[in-house]
């Protein structure tokens, strides 16, 4: 009796979510199951056609085969909640990384040219969550200094 090869995709959503999108499909997914929060592990056998469809089933959050390559999602980070990452994702930050890459500056400027109607405030959750603070924990001075190079 031969084993079969099983392999593993990493996706930046909780298990209940990779579950609710793996619902009527098979793709040879042999078990889902939460790594971290907001973070799951989808063990499968699928090769070729039915990888690619299982990859593009999570294309809009970070996936990859190995969890460090995910990074840590940006729900995960202080001050920033489902909607806050859902307007990320919209400019293409997923992680942590990403938003490091890009810094909370653009990040914002990005974000605020889709979704106009945010104000300073995601800017200072942004710059907040970078450092591991909450946002309460910023100065005046803090705030004023990131104020002044997006409105400048």
């Amino acid at each position: 009796m031969t084993r079969e090869t099983t392999y593993t995709l990493y996706v930046n959503l909780s298990a209940s979510q990779v579950r609710k999108r793996l619902k009527g499909h098979g793709f040879g997914v042999r078990r889902v199951e939460a790594t971290d929060r907001n973070q799951a592990a989808i063990t499968h056998t699928a090769t070729g056609g039915h990888l690619r469809q299982l990859q593009a089933l999570f294309a809009d959050v970070l996936s990859s085969t190995t969890q460090r390559a995910v990074g840590t999602p940006v729900e995960n980070l202080k001050n920033l909640g489902a909607t806050s990452a859902a307007w990320l994702r919209e400019i293409g930050v997923h992680s942590r990384s990403d938003l490091e890459e890009i810094g909370p500056i653009q990040a914002y400027r990005l974000t605020k040219q889709k979704f106009p109607a945010i104000g300073h405030e995601f800017l200072w959750a942004l710059a907040a969550a970078l450092s591991d603070r909450y946002v309460g924990e910023l100065s005046a001075e803090e705030k004023a200094s990131l104020r002044a190079e997006v409105d400048g």
